[in-house]
């Protein structure tokens, strides 16, 4: 096939392409507003070490992970919710919370995913505060003045609710689309018949010479 056959196909089988991206995005829109809203709260901490010290430095990188682990526990995520009087198990928060060490920007990030704004706001607040006391436990029990601190840079904000009805829409019509142009051409290939001259020349390899016009009755 000639580019221009292609063009063609499209141009002769655009409902199926049209059919095709309308029952995608409506299928998206659909979906989308079956779905219940989740909202992501997140809360921003500083990682600092308390003296200029390289090797004060390189422990500060290391050990944020493990203040990561401190926390990320059903039990300790169990207590955290009943602390607050969010009636949420451990076990769910696991999935909810996450808490990303960027040791590169010394930084610690916290986004919660929750039914609610208040109560994604509430556990990430909460979760940071208990990275914070036990950064603090830790400190307590060294001796000298190196310590490593923590503190909150930026309080729990909004920073996104799913589902986005408008990213699902336009990537539902994104696969409408390629799902229509792929369709159109596959029954285009299963069409055998030969409907003009121009079929006959291109599947035949002969040049048509003459052709029996039809007659209404």
């Amino acid at each position: 096939m000639q580019l221009q056959d292609y063009v063609n196909v499209l141009m002769k089988r655009w409902w199926v392409v049209a059919l095709s991206l309308l029952a995608a995005a409506v299928g998206a829109y659909g979906v989308s507003k079956l779905l219940p809203d989740t909202y992501r709260a997140q809360a921003v901490y500083l990682v600092l070490a308390n003296q200029a010290d390289n090797g004060l430095n390189i422990v500060l990188r290391n050990s944020m992970n493990s203040y990561r682990e401190l926390v990320l526990q059903p039990d300790v995520l169990d207590q955290i919710s009943q602390a607050n009087g969010l009636d949420v198990s451990g076990e769910q928060w696991m999935q909810d919370v996450n808490i990303q060490p960027r040791p590169d920007e010394q930084k610690i990030i916290i986004e919660v995913d929750a039914p609610s704004l208040e109560q994604a706001m509430a556990m990430a607040d909460a979760v940071g505060a208990r990275i914070v006391a036990e950064v603090n436990r830790i400190n307590a029990t060294l001796e000298g003045t190196a310590r490593i601190n923590v503190q909150q840079i930026q309080r729990a904000r909004l920073v996104s609710i799913q589902p986005n009805t408008r990213v699902n829409v336009l990537a539902g019509a994104i696969l409408g689309l390629v799902v229509g142009v792929l369709l159109a051409y596959v029954l285009e290939f299963l069409d055998d018949t030969l409907k003009s001259s121009a079929d006959v020349e291109r599947f035949v390899g002969l040049t048509t010479i003459g052709a029996i016009p039809t007659v209404e009755k």
